[in-house]
């Protein structure tokens, strides 16, 4: 009895099995699947990449609030400064004019007295 080899063997296809092969047939059905399948991979992307850009532009909305905010802080901090160092400057003008005041009354006392002084002797 001749020896017939397993039909799972890694060899090649005996000559009849070749001749009974038929072409592949692409029928409308399976080209109209294809397109469906095109399509809705498209869609899908397309989806994907609308979901993305929105997430980015919600993301950078997010990031420019959050640096506006920190320089509006950063500018309210330096209004609060200047004005304290106005206000400081204001009180060590202040204070020189009532010492320089102070001073001309002094001066004015002393003028007064001293012409008291001179007019007694």
């Amino acid at each position: 009895m001749p020896a017939q080899r397993p039909a799972s063997s890694g060899g090649s296809l005996a000559p009849d099995v070749a001749e009974r092969v038929e072409p592949a047939v692409i029928t409308p059905a399976m080209l109209e699947e294809e397109e469906q399948l095109e399509a809705a991979g498209l869609e899908r992307e397309r989806k994907m990449l609308e979901k993305a850009r929105m997430s980015w532009d919600r993301e950078s909305m997010d990031i420019r609030y959050r640096r506006l905010q920190h320089l509006l802080e950063k500018s309210n901090i330096y209004s609060k400064f200047l004005l304290t160092k106005m206000e400081q400057q204001q009180l060590e003008e202040q204070k020189k004019k009532e010492k320089l005041e102070r001073k001309k009354e002094s001066l004015k006392v002393t003028k007064t007295c001293a012409c008291a002084e001179w007019q007694r002797n």
